[in-house]
């Protein structure tokens, strides 16, 4: 799953989740409209074509088993985002793609810039993206994402300072081994090195025989 299917993932979550009845309480009464039922002696008049627009339309607006499916993988992909803020982020901005409150009324209301909840929405998708791509052995802080770092990443820099320092590792690349001024090592002859290697383990099997 890419990054763009995560994203068109949750907006299909958000539009069922629009469509889900809300039970935390119930709403206030505006204005009330019965619907009509139609009974048999109503249906027997209407022919093939009617009767088959009728039940399109009752089908359709129901949800179906995949898109409650869909529905509950999205509240379980979420549970992968560690902050809480890129959770809001990214599920509100699905539900304003979906046609729910605009995502920048929504972060002004929250206190930031619309910029802000936009990159922490991408970084929730990349998070989410490397949970799913990547074992969860390796590391994976260091993805791709446009804000600030949460800590220093120092440990590639070698220590140039101290009293010891320079002994333990080239500091500056003139610090470097093969620019030695040694003539031994300048006119080292690999053929005559071979060869005395070669009657060394001679003599050591000359010896165990």
């Amino acid at each position: 799953m890419t990054p763009l299917g995560i994203a068109e993932l949750f907006i299909r979550a958000a539009e069922v989740d629009r469509r889900l009845p809300d039970t935390a309480r119930p709403k206030r009464l505006k204005a009330q409209n019965l619907p009509y039922v139609h009974d048999q002696a109503d249906q027997n008049g209407w022919g093939e074509e009617r009767y088959q627009e009728e039940r399109e339309s009752f089908f359709r607006s129901r949800l179906s088993h995949e898109q409650v499916s869909e529905w509950e993988l999205c509240n379980t992909l979420i549970l992968f985002i560690e902050d809480e803020s890129r959770r809001r982020c990214l599920w509100h901005w699905a539900m304003a793609q979906a046609g729910g409150k605009p995502f920048a009324v929504w972060c002004r209301n929250e206190g930031f810039h619309v910029e802000t909840g936009r990159r922490r929405k991408n970084r929730a998708i990349l998070e989410l993206y490397a949970a799913l791509a990547r074992n969860g052995l390796i590391n994976n802080e260091n993805a791709d994402f446009e804000m600030l770092r949460v800590g220093p990443e120092n440990g590639h820099i070698h220590v140039n300072i101290g009293d010891d320092a320079p002994s333990k590792q080239p500091v500056t690349w003139r610090d470097d081994f093969a620019l030695v001024n040694d003539e031994t090592i300048r006119d080292l002859d690999w053929a005559q090195s071979r060869n005395k290697r070669r009657r060394q383990k001679y003599a050591t099997r000359k010896k165990a025989a």
